[in-house]
């Protein structure tokens, strides 16, 4: 992998980051620039992540950087994550890595405006392969359009929207894709804190393997707040159509969703979410969701479903508690293949005084991989103590123990890692 510059195909993004920095003296508002440095030293018995274990010693440094921006009509954020990172063993080649987010926004008018996103990150294609530095995958997402609202009535807005988006992946396995959307959002507020929205959007997709996509949705949403708790529960319909070769194939199906938070205390907190969509698998739904968008086909229209619950507990000032559990579903119609997965978290963070904390935290998931018609279990367990020496020095040591078994015996390992850490944040 090239890591002398992280994505040469796209420098847009690297373009909008020095103007944010450079933007920053002359505006009328802008927070002060944050910065971030850090240096990690690690051992791991199995840094490639495979039943034959080979051990190595990883030394990565960082600098993080963030800053908001506004001035008059304008506003924009940026956070960018670049580090360095060097295995002693030269199991894996130094590399650098890069995870920069800017985002920005102009108003014309108080109901005309125009939007731009820029994500660079790095990802895996598929979760059934350990994450590496051979696996990761770096992604660029531009997405820019204008947004116009109609204030109809006191209680009633209708807003337009239009929208290009372009994703990149530095790799030949991925799909490329541009996007051009259209949405159209009506919305009214009653009296008692319920809302109500119709939404509509159409989006035209071309694909580097030549395929093109049409994707038509509809949805109507109601939004309700009683005193504690906020619900909202949307029902629609999703067409989706493909076309390569001169082949057309065609998917439709019921898609909604339904949100929960309850706060039962000042100290406990309930949620609860479930989500039904149909999308294409080269899309960015299936990344957020499942993050392995290059399962099947790249034309091929799958049918997402996601259930999330959990509690958070703050018993005192001292201590949180999480709990977390996940569902979800992945149906490929092309290759008539379902995938599901399970997990269940739980964590524990504690302040033991002004210059001590620890974390703990342990998962379990499982996998039933339709393609291979396989089952996979991975056990995930983390303990970190963190100190702070200064008011912008602190230190981290840290523990990790992973465990993946699988029926059919593909990507199984076992592996610990411990490390030390420390972080910087100059004053300027």
């Amino acid at each position: 992998m090239d890591y002398l510059i992280p994505f040469k195909k796209k420098p847009t993004l690297f373009a909008l980051v020095g103007v944010n920095l450079l933007c920053a003296p002359l505006a009328l508002r802008a927070d002060p620039l944050e910065v971030r440095l850090s240096a990690t030293h690690e051992y791991s018995d199995n840094v490639t992540k495979t039943k034959e274990k080979k051990d190595d010693t990883l030394t990565k440094v960082g600098i993080n950087l963030g800053q908001t921006l506004s001035k008059g009509a304008y506003a924009s954020s940026l956070s960018a994550d670049f580090g360095f990172e060097h295995y002693w063993g030269d199991t894996f080649g130094d590399e650098v890595t890069t995870e920069v987010t800017y985002s920005g926004k102009y108003n014309f008018s108080p109901a005309l405006s125009w939007s731009l996103k820029d994500e660079l990150t790095e990802d895996v294609l598929n979760s059934s392969t350990p994450t590496t530095p051979d696996s990761r995958v770096r992604k660029n997402v531009l997405t820019t359009g204008p947004s116009y609202r109609v204030a109809m009535t006191s209680e009633d807005d209708l807003v337009l929207g239009a929208n290009y988006k372009q994703i990149d992946f530095e790799s030949n396995t991925a799909v490329d894709s541009k996007r051009q959307s259209a949405t159209a959002d009506y919305m009214h507020r009653f009296a008692s804190a319920l809302t109500f929205t119709w939404s509509n959007s159409g989006e035209w997709a071309k694909l580097d393997n030549e395929t093109d996509l049409e994707t038509l949705e509809s949805e109507l949403r109601f939004s309700k707040k009683y005193n504690d708790l906020t619900t909202s529960l949307g029902v629609g319909f999703t067409k989706l159509k493909s076309e390569r070769a001169n082949v057309t194939n065609e998917s439709e199906d019921v898609t909604g969703s339904f949100n929960a938070n309850y706060q039962a205390s000042a100290a406990l907190g309930l949620f609860y979410s479930y989500k039904r969509t149909l999308t294409d698998s080269a899309s960015e739904t299936v990344f957020q969701l499942f993050e392995r968008p290059i399962s099947f086909g790249s034309s091929d229209s799958v049918l997402l479903q996601e259930h999330v619950a959990g509690a958070s507990y703050t018993p005192n000032v001292r201590d949180t508690f999480q709990l977390t559990g996940v569902s979800s579903t992945e149906e490929n119609e092309g290759a008539s293949t379902k995938d599901k997965e399970h997990s269940l978290s739980i964590s524990w963070s504690h302040n033991v005084n002004s210059t001590w904390s620890w974390f703990a935290s342990s998962e379990y998931t499982n996998k039933e991989v339709g393609v291979r018609n396989a089952d996979e279990d991975s056990y995930d367990h983390t303990l970190r103590l963190n100190h702070k020496w200064f008011k912008n020095f602190s230190s981290r040591y840290y523990a990790e123990y992973e465990v993946k078994d699988s029926s059919d015996g593909a990507n199984e390992y076992d592996a610990l890692t411990v490390g030390i850490g420390v972080d910087y944040v100059p004053n300027f």
